[in-house]
């Protein structure tokens, strides 16, 4: 690799990691305690999978892997859950575009609302069996994936723009 070829990759990692912390301090601090119908908004799940539908998945899983523990170091309270859903995710999503799916926006909206659905639907489930949790906490679910994917047309554009510029 020519020098100018690394440091494009390291351009390309920092803008990644700069996008994912911009995502997680605007999800924490201004959206951290705002209900909208009842559900809070989860932008996390969507954010890495639209980053690592561009990066392919043994790269991507290891991507998801690192923001999963991260987010599990910063406190979240889904953050041992997010290791596992966002580890899994990121490889499934990475996979799929590099086989099955275009890097368009269509596939990056299916992709996201599974990420939603999957993640939220695990950490759903683990309420209710760990800790007694009602089941409608579920309906609650449903409207944090479909509010939370209001805000993937501004990522994906955001991480193609990085892709495009990097590459």
């Amino acid at each position: 690799m020519h020098a100018s070829q690394v440091y494009r990759k390291y351009l390309m990692w920092g803008l990644y990691a700069l996008l994912f912390l911009a995502v997680l301090l605007i999800q924490e601090i201004p959206l951290g305690r705002q209900r909208f119908f009842g559900a809070k908004l989860n932008l996390m799940p969507m954010t890495v999978v639209l980053i690592t539908m561009h990066l392919g998945h043994e790269v991507g899983g290891l991507f998801g892997l690192l923001a999963g523990c991260f987010w599990c170091m910063s406190g979240a309270d889904d953050g041992s859950a997010a290791i596992l859903t966002w580890t899994v995710l990121s490889i499934a999503a990475g996979y799929l575009c590099d086989v099955m799916f275009p890097r368009r926006f269509l596939p990056a909206l299916a992709l996201s609302l599974a990420a939603l659905l999957f993640h939220g639907g695990i950490v759903f489930l683990l309420n209710v069996l760990l800790t007694g949790a009602p089941w409608s906490l579920g309906l609650q679910t449903l409207i944090s994936a479909g509010l939370s994917l209001l805000a993937c047309p501004v990522l994906y554009f955001l991480c193609r723009a990085i892709g495009k510029v990097v590459g």
